[in-house]
């Protein structure tokens, strides 16, 4: 009961309302997931680096924008808690990683939806990948964008299956920052009608 009471008065103290606490929950689930696509992606890059193969610059652009789209959900997050976020802005800087996110998507899709991981290699050491990563260092060094890419998830089993786990995170952040738009807009619509009417500790 008291748990009851607990949630409600969460969702009282909310300024927002209801669409201010759903806000905060995709923006939470964005942060986690894109912990974990850096923590994948860095791995794979750091192999990469260590056997003198250059990464894909896929990889290098989801690294990037994976970095600095945690900064934005951070500063954002203290901002909105504080009631000093500009929505409108707010809404353009998450449709514009929404699309970064959509162009990684369906970039990383095109070889990743057509391969079975089944297929490649029994393999599932490091040190294997690493020296396979060697071996292909001439042929992912001559060709670049989706080839090397192609080239690069091919190249051990444990890969392939990591690779489409970032993909399918990628997915999910792309379903989070269409609710985080969507509810921006919505956000951004209500604060320009209602005036500002704040309490302590309201967010």
């Amino acid at each position: 009961m008291d748990q009851k009471k607990g949630i409600f008065k969460f969702l009282h103290k909310s300024r927002h309302g209801i669409l201010g606490v759903t806000y905060h929950v995709f923006r939470v689930a964005e942060f986690i997931t894109l912990i974990a696509i850096i923590g994948l992606t860095a791995s794979f890059v750091s192999d990469m680096v260590n056997a003198n193969v250059s990464p894909p610059s896929l990889l290098v652009a989801l690294l990037s924008l994976a970095v600095l789209t945690e900064v934005y959900i951070i500063i954002t997050s203290i901002l909105f808690y504080d009631h000093k976020m500009a929505f409108k802005w707010a809404l353009c800087f998450d449709s514009l990683i929404l699309a970064g996110l959509i162009v990684i998507a369906v970039e990383a899709g095109q070889p990743l939806s057509y391969l079975r991981c089944s297929d490649i290699g029994t393999s599932e050491n490091a040190s294997t990948f690493v020296s396979t990563l060697s071996s292909l260092a001439g042929v992912l060094s001559s060709t670049k964008g989706s080839k090397a890419f192609s080239g690069f998830i091919a190249s051990a089993r444990h890969v392939c299956l990591e690779m489409k786990s970032i993909w399918g995170l990628i997915i999910a952040n792309c379903i989070f920052f269409t609710f985080t738009v969507i509810i921006g807009a919505l956000l951004s619509y209500m604060n320009r009608r209602t005036p500002k009417k704040t309490t302590d500790g309201d967010f």
